[in-house]
């Protein structure tokens, strides 16, 4: 059962043609994970592993968006998504009542996550986005705040 529910804003391109999360290469959410998590075998700079979930399963992280649908205006940044809507995570928490806390991964997830439907026990983390657009934090300094999830895992 998941302790801490990682809310991005809306997955990148890469990531909806592959299905799978954080797959940019690019995007340092896995070396974040693996920092913190101690992942085996996960390389740096690389495809997320096909076999994620079990990782972050094990670890009680579970990965989700704020953003259910979306339009881009040109671009696929988050700055471009107009006409959201977003998903039922209050739904999500009442199937799941063990999550502890939220962990928005960037700006944008926490603009655009209905607080109000949030139960005040849950705390909320704004994180730096691990996105590759975000250049103003090094891998360190993600780590560093990132750190913040351990203690509701």
């Amino acid at each position: 059962m998941p302790r801490v529910l990682v809310l991005g804003s809306f997955p990148s391109r890469i990531s909806l043609e592959r299905g799978l999360y954080y797959a940019n290469p690019r995007n340092r959410f896995w070396e974040v994970m693996k920092a913190l998590l101690d992942l085996p075998g996960l390389p740096v700079n690389a495809d997320p592993p096909r076999d994620y979930p079990e990782f972050l399963v094990r670890h009680h992280i579970a990965l989700w968006d704020v953003v259910a649908s979306r339009r881009f205006q040109p671009g696929s940044m988050d700055r471009d998504m107009q006409d959201t809507r977003t998903n039922d995570i209050a739904a999500f928490l009442q199937r799941h009542p063990t999550v502890r806390c939220i962990a928005l991964n960037g700006g944008k997830a926490g603009q655009l996550l209905p607080r109000e439907t949030i139960p005040d026990e849950i705390a909320v983390l704004r994180l730096p986005s691990t996105s590759p657009a975000n250049a103003r934090y090094s891998l360190e300094e993600k780590v560093s705040k990132w750190r913040a999830v351990l203690q509701y895992l």
